[in-house]
C-alpha cells in the first residue's frame, strides 16, 4: 500500500510540473543594430529562460513560420495586443520581446519584457544600459533576464561568506561567431574555412566543424552527380523519341530515377552537415562565454542564506 501511495504522489507531482511548464515565444530583438548582435542577444535570452525551469521555449522555425504566414517581422511587433494575438496563434503562453538601441560612445540601451498572451499584460520587464560598448553587452543582457526569471529575496539579507567557483572573463561580442548554414561570421564579416579552423584550433568545436565541412562536401558531390544523371536521362529520352528506341527510353528513365535519389541524398547530407557546423559554433561560444560565479552563504533574518551569484 505504501508503494502504491508513493507512486501516485510521484505521478501527481510529475503531472503538476508538466502543467506548470509554460511555453515562451522569444522574438528577435528590435532595433537597427547589426544582425550578429541581435542573434547573440536572442540566444542568450533563450538559454536563460530554458534553464530557469518551468518554461519551454518554442522552436525558432515555428515562430518564423507563424510570423511569415501573418506577414509580420518579429522585430517589428510593438503593440502588446498584436503581440498577444500572434503568440496565441503560435500556441504560446508568453511572448518575450526585446529591443536594442545604439547610444553615443558605442553603448547600447536594452529593453526586455514578457507578455501574457491571454491578457496582453506585461508580466515581467527590465531595462539596462552597457558601460563598455559591446564588451559588456552580454553581461548586461544576462543580468536583466536572470533578474526577470529569478525570485528576488529580501533586500535586507546580508551574506557574510564568499567562495569563488569559476573566474573567467566573458568573451566580447565582437569575438563571437555566428553560423548561417555553412557560412560563419564574426562581427558581421564572413570568414573562410581556414580562418574558422584557426579560431577553433585547440578546442573541441574544431572536430565538429571539420566533420560538418566534410559532410557538406559529400552532399554537394551527390547533388552534382544526381543532377548530371537527370540531365543524362533527359538527353537519352530525347534520343529515344527521335529513333523510337525503347531501350534508350528505359535507360533514360533509370538514369533520371538514380539522379533523383542521389540529389535527395545529397540534400539530406548537406542539411546534416549544417547541423554539425551550428553545434560547433555554439560549443565554441559557450566555452568562451563563462561568467564569474560566486557561492555566498550567511545568516539572514529568516535563517541561513545561500546564493549563487553571476
Amino acid at each position: 500500500m505504501k508503494i502504491i501511495i508513493t507512486s501516485i504522489i510521484t505521478l501527481l507531482l510529475s503531472l503538476t510540473a508538466i502543467a506548470q511548464d509554460r511555453k515562451v515565444a522569444v522574438f528577435d530583438p528590435a532595433g537597427s543594430v547589426e544582425g550578429p548582435i541581435k542573434e547573440i542577444v536572442r540566444e542568450e535570452i533563450s538559454s536563460i529562460i530554458v534553464n530557469s525551469g518551468g518554461y519551454t521555449v518554442l522552436e525558432r522555425q515555428l515562430i518564423d513560420k507563424v510570423l511569415e504566414e501573418n506577414k509580420f517581422q518579429s522585430g517589428g511587433l510593438v503593440d502588446d495586443s498584436q503581440i498577444s494575438e500572434i503568440g496565441r496563434r503560435m500556441g504560446a503562453n508568453l511572448v518575450f520581446v526585446s529591443s536594442i538601441t545604439a547610444l553615443g560612445g558605442s553603448n547600447y540601451y536594452i529593453s526586455c519584457k514578457m507578455i501574457d498572451v491571454q491578457t496582453a499584460r506585461i508580466e515581467k520587464q527590465r531595462t539596462g544600459q552597457t558601460q563598455r560598448g559591446s564588451n559588456d553587452l552580454i553581461n548586461v543582457v544576462q543580468k536583466m533576464v536572470k533578474d526577470m526569471f529569478t525570485n528576488v529575496s529580501n533586500t535586507s539579507e546580508v551574506f557574510q561568506q564568499t567562495k569563488p567557483i569559476i573566474e573567467k572573463n566573458p568573451i566580447p561580442v565582437s569575438d563571437f561567431l555566428v553560423a548561417d548554414g555553412c557560412d560563419i561570421f564574426r562581427n558581421g564579416k564572413k570568414l573562410n574555412k581556414i580562418e574558422v579552423q584557426s579560431i577553433l584550433a585547440n578546442t573541441d568545436a574544431l572536430r565538429l566543424y571539420d566533420k560538418g565541412i566534410s559532410k557538406y562536401r559529400k552532399g554537394r558531390n551527390c547533388t552534382t552527380i544526381g543532377l548530371c544523371s537527370i540531365l543524362g536521362g533527359v538527353a537519352l529520352c530525347v534520343t529515344g523519341n527521335e529513333i523510337s528506341d525503347d531501350y534508350v527510353l528505359v535507360a533514360g528513365g533509370l538514369l533520371t530515377t538514380a539522379g533523383l535519389v542521389l540529389e535527395i541524398t545529397g540534400i539530406i547530407i548537406k542539411i546534416n552537415a549544417k547541423s554539425y557546423i551550428k553545434k560547433s559554433i555554439s560549443a565554441y561560444n559557450n566555452e568562451k562565454n563563462t561568467s564569474i560565479m560566486e557561492l555566498k552563504m550567511g545568516f539572514t533574518g529568516n535563517g541561513v542564506g545561500l546564493a549563487l551569484c553571476f
